[in-house]
């Protein structure tokens, strides 16, 4: 599963706006995406000091989830991860729903009131939604180490200011302060298998570390 749709799943909160869903979560699903195109070998960081990136491999993307995201980061030309993470929209999270329905994770339904707007999301396989939560309190109190894309996970939240908003009940036990320790640590140790690895594991030590991510408002939704 892709870093992007887990943490759609995990803010998502059974609400009906994926747009909405993409506002209160900030900057976090853009950082989401570009972790995914890491992972998926098309972004690296450069041998810039600073957080530069760079664009590598060639050709489309298969997967419609990175293949906009991709081609808004070819047109814009940016240079580090802090710019890239600030590009409105990078992640557009109807296809992160389009790829969730395709799983049978949600379902589109009726539009809002006399037919206008866009179709609602309604999740139709929670279970996924509490494996990922299952698993997450698990690596934050130790019981099992941390993958990469459970690491980026927490990381993105950490970094936006929602780890305790959203994961509320399993770290219940967890300050504030010691859940960013936690996290930090996380990020730090967890092992990288290879190069694209290795390179969400840099995103994940940046963005816990720095303030490239600006933290996403609070909201009634959580």
């Amino acid at each position: 599963m892709l870093i992007s749709e887990k943490l759609y799943l995990l803010m998502a909160n059974n609400h009906p706006k994926p747009e909405a869903v993409m506002s209160q979560a900030g900057y976090g699903m853009n950082a989401a995406v570009l972790s995914d195109l890491m992972i998926a070998g098309r972004v690296a960081f450069s041998d810039d000091p600073d957080s530069g990136i760079q664009l590598i491999g060639a050709g489309p993307c298969p997967d419609p989830v990175l293949a906009q995201p991709l081609e808004k980061l070819e047109k814009k030309a940016v240079t580090t991860l802090g710019e890239a993470v600030k590009i409105p929209s990078l992640c557009n999270v109807r296809r992160v729903t389009d790829s969730l329905a395709k799983q049978g994770i949600i379902e589109y339904g009726a539009k809002s009131l006399f037919g206008l707007g866009k179709e609602r999301v309604r999740v139709l396989n929670d279970q996924i939604e509490r494996q990922i939560r299952h698993d997450l309190a698990a690596e934050m109190h130790g019981e099992k180490a941390a993958g990469i894309s459970d690491s980026a996970v927490l990381s993105i939240l950490q970094a936006t200011g929602k780890t305790h908003q959203i994961l509320a009940e399993e770290l219940s036990s967890m300050s504030e302060p010691q859940a960013r320790e936690r996290i930090a640590e996380i990020a730090q140790d967890t092992p990288a298998a290879d190069s694209v690895q290795r390179t969400v594991a840099t995103m994940n030590v940046i963005i816990t570390s720095e303030r490239l991510i600006p933290t996403a408002a609070k909201s009634s939704y959580f």
